[in-house]
């Protein structure tokens, strides 16, 4: 006798294919326009503007790279964004994890007015605070200050951290404290070495958005820096590309864009 061994085959829903086609679509779109970007850094000011759009360089020319690195600043504003990204999602990090395991396992009066407290904080649109943000900044002396600008982004990006990290923290096994204070383990202890290494994958995602959010905020790094060494990286590229509209220097700027990414 012959088995016929019997595939099923799984057809996608109509709407389904439909979605998975655009994703497709801007997947390769934002492909392409990464390949243009660092094709066009690679070129030549004439090339640029000679050759097409779709053409590769003749001869790679690295100098983009380092002249974005030095002469448009890109270097300085690297190192000004990872220091306050990385202090950022550091103090989020730490400040977001215990209040969520304050919220999360601990059950108290006023724990649901907080919670509505902080979602009405993430509900607040960025430019609504904006000028009273700068007034206290202005008070403590903080402004044209990349630590007043970590305390801002701090500040913005609790609401979401605690929230998200608290939803993981209420599943957490209750089992595992009550071990943990058996074999004569602190409060502080059974938090750091137990219930919080748990909460790892929430932690990442919440260090993901944090860092894409910090890495690329425009508004308030606009409106609270003036000098020019302490520029961010988009408020050094967006000077950068106001300056290639009068010197045609947009080859530098493809370059600095590309480091920025």
């Amino acid at each position: 006798m012959k088995q016929v061994s019997t595939i099923r085959r799984h057809k996608l829903p109509k709407g389904l294919v439909a979605v998975y086609a655009v994703l497709f679509l801007y997947c390769g779109f934002n492909i392409i326009s990464f390949l243009l970007l660092f094709s066009g850094s690679l070129k030549g000011k004439s090339e640029l503007f000679s050759s097409s759009l779709w053409a590769l360089p003749q001869s790679p020319v690295w100098e983009n790279y380092i002249d974005a690195w030095n002469i448009g600043k890109i270097g300085e504003y690297t190192v000004n964004s990872i220091y306050v990204t990385g202090m950022t999602i550091l103090i989020t990090i730490v400040l977001a994890s215990m209040a969520a395991y304050i919220l999360g396992r601990i059950n108290f009066k006023a724990r649901t007015f907080i919670m509505s407290f902080i979602m009405v904080g993430m509900m607040l649109p960025p430019f609504v605070i904006a000028i009273p943000l700068f007034d206290i900044l202005g008070k403590l002396s903080l402004l044209n200050s990349l630590n007043g600008l970590i305390i801002v982004y701090v500040t913005k990006q609790l609401p979401f951290s605690i929230f998200v990290l608290t939803s993981f923290y209420k599943g957490i096994p209750y089992d595992l404290e009550e071990a943990a204070v058996i074999d004569g383990a602190s409060p502080l202890r059974t938090f750091a070495q137990i219930v919080m290494p748990l909460t790892l994958p929430a932690m990442v995602a919440v260090t993901i958005n944090n860092l894409l959010n910090v890495w690329n905020e425009f508004l308030y790094a606009l409106i609270f820096l003036t000098d020019k060494n302490i520029y961010t990286l988009p408020i050094g590229l967006f000077y950068l590309s106001q300056a290639a509209e009068y010197s045609s220097s947009w080859t530098i700027l493809f370059a600095g864009m590309m480091i920025s990414i």
